[in-house]
């Protein structure tokens, strides 16, 4: 992956995120209870695109007043179809450390992009915005995410007990985190093995 555009991989790329264009895409996606939870941090509810907008509008201006987050919208490289978001926020500059969101349209988009949409926002972190600790909140009852983060280094460091309640039931909450020094060793294992 060294050597190729930040922001580009072979298959998807991280763009900026357009309230003008995208909220029709994220209004479908407000009925996800996972993405309302992570993305929009309030009770559960659909939006409509015209509400989205404004919210949007006002996390992204805040986030650039602050430079608290980053949001970053998924396409399949060299199309203008949103499939997907990757966001840092909890940005501490001081302590080197954010959370990473990363959300798929379907199960399809993930497990397609989910690999390399993960690895870009990884390399982005460590090498653009100089973090030292990554951390992201998983739930138990999405285990193919949890195997993507896992494969691709984090470390499970909290678990709360049924902390999160999606379609009826409580699940446990997972935190996991990664270390710019862990990526960077397993940056140089790729390297070794090709």
């Amino acid at each position: 992956m060294f050597g190729k555009s930040l922001f580009t991989g072979n298959l998807v790329e991280m763009t900026s995120l357009n309230p003008e264009k995208d909220m029709d895409a994220l209004s479908s996606w407000t009925a996800d209870q996972e993405f309302v939870k992570e993305f929009l941090e309030g009770p559960f509810k659909t939006f409509a695109a015209f509400e989205l907008k404004k919210v949007m509008t006002e996390k992204i201006k805040k986030a650039d007043e602050r430079n608290s987050a980053y949001y970053f919208g998924l396409r399949s490289v060299g199309k203008p179809d949103l499939i997907g978001l990757l966001t840092f926020g909890w940005l501490w500059g001081p302590q080197q450390c954010g959370r990473l969101f990363l959300f798929f349209e379907d199960n399809d988009a993930f497990s397609q992009y989910g690999a390399e949409a993960l690895q870009l926002g990884l390399r982005y972190a460590f090498m653009e915005l100089s973090l030292h600790r990554l951390w992201t909140e998983l739930s138990e009852h999405n285990p193919q995410k949890i195997m993507l983060f896992e494969k691709a280094g984090f470390l499970r460091e909290v678990q709360r007990k049924e902390a999160l309640f999606f379609d009826g039931k409580y699940f446990d909450q997972l935190d996991y985190a990664i270390l710019k020094p862990e990526w960077k060793k397993l940056q140089e294992e790729v390297l070794h093995e090709k």
